[in-house]
């Protein structure tokens, strides 16, 4: 991630910003607001959901999937534009704003422009094309998440006066890495009907059981045979439940030592917590943007926080970018402009939207043809986001994949690039 890579070296390079401070990234005020407790939030994109289904079941004449459908896109919207959106932007300016990043790294840097034309290609071909890359980011984008959480545990442990080993890093890292899969790939593994999954769920939810298989929106994944066995979620729930009696073990007996540090015991255990809570919810398009909406208010935190450090060591920066990152310590001003160009970037989308519906005959929000099948085409807004939202969103990924695999690895997360 463009944020939690380099964190550790910026905040290394800066006293605590006041007494007390020691063990945070910026001081225990800043991080509750931005980068734990945000956590509290998952709860709110689910119960948008279920709001919208009830007013529009109430007051419109959609039918029960374009109600489903609109009020999937409703939960996008609102999360894509107050946290969703801005996260995916303010990677840009450490990529393609970033002198240095042009300069250094000239192979990744022009490659990542090719990532918006090809989603476009692959999501408007076919529905079997546009399945396959949603299959793949739904993988993309959990694991995305993951690393998100566990470079700022990382950077914790980093923080950490107790110096832990390398086996309670591990433990930690291990805390944050399972909570989000035991549910989901039960779900998953409902799909096959010849697997204690499906016939537990049909004992529990009985006619109900087909609705809590794993699917995300209008889209089935591609799921493969290997993974459609009691086995999966089985190794799944284990691993939940080894790495997390470790934690908890581990984490009593530092509170008993006087050694437990408190950011890092408070954000593993609001990782638990939401990964938890994210599948159990019956419409995984929403819940799961419970998960996203905390994850992208963390990622403007620690890009800014980033950016900010950038400026105060003198970093090479275009004038844009160090008047957006010279902001006072709110961030106001780096937030205000990235909402504003999601904003611009919507109303593109828009606009864009009314020419397909128009040219296509379909509708803005509905598409034509029964979604999940080869014939199905989106409707003008999904398909307007596919031409533009979605690749500027894999790009942010593609660029985060860099800043991982590279810099990490590479330099040991003390990269100041």
């Amino acid at each position: 991630m463009a944020g939690q890579v380099a964190v550790g070296s910026f905040a290394q390079d800066r006293a605590p910003a006041k007494a007390g401070a020691a063990g945070w990234i910026l001081n225990p005020s800043w991080d509750k607001r931005w980068i734990i407790l945000p956590a509290l939030l998952a709860p709110i994109p689910p119960l948008i959901f279920y709001a919208s289904m009830f007013l529009l079941e109430r007051y419109s004449a959609f039918d029960a999937a374009t109600r489903m459908g609109v009020a999937e896109d409703i939960v996008s919207l609102v999360v894509m534009v107050l946290a969703g959106g801005p996260h995916v932007w303010v990677t840009y300016t450490r990529t393609w704003l970033h002198p240095e990043f042009r300069k250094r790294e000239k192979i990744w840097f022009f490659a990542s422009f090719a990532v918006v034309p090809t989603v476009a290609i692959l999501a408007l071909s076919s529905e079997l094309t546009r399945t396959l890359l949603l299959t793949g980011f739904f993988l993309i984008a959990s694991l995305h998440i993951i690393h998100q959480l566990s470079y700022v545990v990382r950077f914790y442990q980093d923080r950490d006066a107790a110096r832990p080993s390398l086996k309670s890093r591990m433990i930690d890292i291990g805390a944050v890495l399972f909570p989000l899969y035991p549910v989901s790939s039960f779900r998953m593994v409902m799909v096959n009907e010849n697997t204690w999954a499906w016939a537990w769920a049909q004992s529990f939810f009985g006619e109900n059981a087909a609705a809590w298989r794993f699917h995300i929106g209008r889209v089935n994944p591609l799921l493969p045979d290997f993974i459609l066995s009691d086995w999966f979620w089985m190794a799944n729930l284990l691993g939940f439940v080894v790495c997390t009696t470790l934690w908890v073990t581990k984490s009593v007996r530092e509170h008993r030592l006087g050694i437990l540090q408190k950011p890092k015991f408070l954000l593993i255990a609001c990782a638990i917590g939401v990964g938890l809570f994210c599948p159990l919810w019956p419409n995984l398009d929403s819940s799961f943007q419970g998960f996203n909406l905390w994850h992208s208010i963390q990622y403007i935190a620690l890009t800014w926080f980033i950016m900010r450090m950038q400026v105060n060591k003198g970093v090479k920066l275009n004038r844009f970018v160090r008047w957006l990152s010279e902001d006072d310590n709110t961030g106001r001003r780096y937030y205000s402009i990235a909402f504003v160009l999601v904003l611009a970037i919507i109303g593109l989308i828009m606009g864009i939207a009314v020419i397909l519906s128009t040219a296509q005959g379909v509708g803005m929000f509905a598409g034509s043809g029964e979604a999940g099948t080869l014939s199905y085409k989106p409707g003008g807004v999904l398909q307007a986001y596919y031409l533009l939202g979605f690749g500027l969103l894999l790009t942010h990924y593609f660029h985060d994949a860099f800043f991982f695999n590279l810099h990490t690895f590479k330099d040991k997360a003390i990269n100041t690039r």
